[in-house]
């Protein structure tokens, strides 16, 4: 963890905030203030014979971009001039392809392996957690001599075992713990490292300043910048300048703030890029642009079939430009297929470091293509599947070659049709055929050993005390079932049957005594229920109070328990219940007492 060192204008915003009951840093979007971040310590020394001079790589990746939310790709409605001037001084990769949703590609770019070997398989409920043993391009980074830097949407584990700061960054900006902000103005749900913040401002802006400072910080030494934007994901929030442009433009309103929200990200990059630009580090900066999934906008779709979370065109293939002056070649577009677990192992070479040779690299690099204009792709076939819960091949798959796509059973001839159109699989049923066993035997591959099982939550960390008890983590009762309300509103409700429990796996890293507190709702006239909380042998019962309403809450210490470290199996349950249910839970905590 760093020790913040921060300028002198952000002394003057750093308040506390009593209401939440933890210290928050507020941030100010505007002036040299906006985002005065600690320059975090390099984990590791330069390599061995890492003298010459290597490029810095700034990597930009946006949130539900579609490939033709882009002027460049054809849309004469969209405003991105900056997305375009980097499609024209760079390559263009015009068949790349990432993930159906935002999770499973983000453990693919940062790993270069297929998503179904890293254990991020959902976006929420606890599957979107990357195993801690996998190897990410951060961590080859500052293996390597290179300053790190993440700044926006991490949304690959929730606790600090997955904290960027522990998967290769030396610097964290952004929100980690849920999968989308939800408000993008005046913010409370962003971290410095793993430190809460308050930010005024809209949050694109805030996370490319944070990324701004981070580059005047690190001007004279190789960075890795990662810049993952959320937007334009939903909430489509936007100043209304924004929304009246594409009103203007006859845009329905929905279209209009999606449109708003990617020109003020290109904004944004602008702004970055007159940074490096002006601390003379162009020629030595690669700059990559992207987008994790298909589009959610559908006003204009270039003739593309799908949205996000579809494996047709539109739901897999996104943007993507790659810049470096006097390297790459300008203004040149590469047809050949390439995909989001390609990024890796071309970084990799880009800075001369060999891949991880303990486990499975499923891309290929890229840069013998991007240096070269053109060539073959190095992928005979690209394969998709994303389904809610876990991987399945029957739902939501695709496979293809270099010119025939086979998408839940249909086949399309990609080169005649782009839009996939029209259904060829019956007039060609051994293309059909050959493409599922390629699919089938590649499924069989990447899912071999896995069991998608929740990961356990530690407890009794350090760095992390108390620890909250994600609640969508558990298993559900009959009855009583966690509800997913958008990350942090989450609920468990009907827990209106004695015995009916809910359970989580946990990992108690340190033995001791635990405080459990719990925010729940529980209407007057309804308080008194019992319940019971328990792990192993240890358990502790406790009374429900009342709140003024069933869905107000208020956090409540229901006691003490004795844990022994190592994995254990935490229970809660009813043992009365003296209303409707025994209450609305929102919170669980758990708080390691001093010794």
């Amino acid at each position: 963890m760093c020790r913040p060192v921060f300028f002198a204008l952000l002394a003057l915003m750093t308040i506390p905030n009593s209401a939440e009951g933890s210290d928050k840093v507020r941030i100010v979007a505007g002036g040299e203030a906006r985002a005065a971040l600690c320059p975090a310590s390099i984990d590791h020394p330069p390599a061995a014979g890492s003298a010459q001079v290597r490029p810095n790589v700034v990597l930009i990746m946006t949130d539900d971009q579609g490939w033709w939310d882009v002027g460049v790709h054809g849309n004469e409605i969209i405003e991105t001039p900056v997305m375009d001037s980097l499609a024209r001084a760079g390559v263009s990769l015009t068949r790349f392809y990432a993930s159906p949703v935002c999770t499973p590609t983000r453990a693919s770019l940062m790993t270069g392996r297929y998503y179904h070997r890293t254990g991020a398989i959902d976006t929420f409920m606890g599957r979107d957690t990357m195993r801690a043993d996998e190897v990410t391009i951060g961590q080859v980074f500052q293996k390597h001599g290179y300053r790190t830097g993440q700044f926006g949407k991490w949304h690959l584990g929730r606790y600090m075992k997955y904290h960027p700061n522990n998967r290769g960054f030396n610097e964290y900006f952004g929100f980690w713990q849920y999968g989308f902000i939800n408000r993008y103005d005046d913010s409370d749900e962003l971290f410095h490292n793993a430190t809460p913040v308050i930010t005024t401002g809209y949050v694109t802006d805030v996370l490319t300043d944070a990324a701004i400072s981070f580059v005047r910080a690190n001007q004279k030494q190789p960075f890795l910048l990662y810049l993952p934007y959320n937007a334009p994901h939903y909430p489509y929030l936007v100043p209304d300048p924004y929304i009246k442009k594409y009103l203007d433009k006859n845009l329905p309103l929905g279209e209009a703030r999606i449109y708003g929200m990617i020109t003020r990200i290109d904004e944004n990059i602008g702004r970055l890029l007159k940074v490096i630009d002006d601390a003379g580090l162009t020629d030595r900066t690669v700059v990559i642009f992207m987008s994790d999934n298909g589009g959610v906008s559908k006003y204009f779709q270039a003739g593309l079939r799908g949205n996000k979370g579809s494996v047709y065109e539109g739901g897999v293939r996104v943007p993507f430009f790659a810049r470096w002056p006097e390297h790459f070649p300008a203004g040149l577009k590469i047809d050949a297929l390439a995909q989001h677990i390609d990024v890796f192992p071309t970084l990799c070479e880009l800075i001369g470091a060999p891949p991880p040779a303990d486990r499975k690299i499923d891309g290929k690099s890229l840069l013998p293509l991007i240096e070269s204009g053109g060539g073959t792709s190095p992928h005979e076939y690209l394969f998709h599947q994303w389904c809610r819960l876990r991987p399945d091949p029957n739902k939501n798959w695709a496979a293809r070659n270099r010119r025939y796509k086979l998408a839940n059973g249909e086949l399309f001839d990609l080169q005649t049709d782009p839009g996939e159109t029209t259904d060829i699989a019956g007039r060609h049923p051994e293309i059909a055929r050959a493409l599922r066993q390629a699919f089938e035997k590649w499924f069989a591959e990447v899912t071999a050993g896995q069991d998608y099982a929740r990961a356990a939550i530690q407890v009794g960390r350090e760095d992390e005390n108390p620890v909250e008890i994600d609640l969508t983590w558990g298993e559900p009762g009959e009855k009583a079932r966690p509800q997913y309300r958008h990350y942090n509103r989450d609920t468990i409700e009907n827990w209106s049957e004695p015995g009916d429990a809910v359970r989580w796996k946990i990992d108690v890293v340190h033995s001791g005594k635990y405080e459990v507190t719990l925010t729940y709702g529980c209407p007057p006239g309804e308080g008194g229920s019992r319940f019971r909380i328990s792990a192993g042998n240890a358990h502790l019962d406790a009374a429900v109070e009342r709140t003024a309403g069933r869905e107000v809450y208020r956090p409540v210490v229901a006691g003490t328990i004795d844990l022994p470290a190592g994995p254990a199996t935490l229970e809660m349950k009813p043992l009365s219940i003296t209303g409707r249910e025994l209450m609305v839970l929102h919170k669980i905590r758990l708080r390691r007492l001093p010794q």
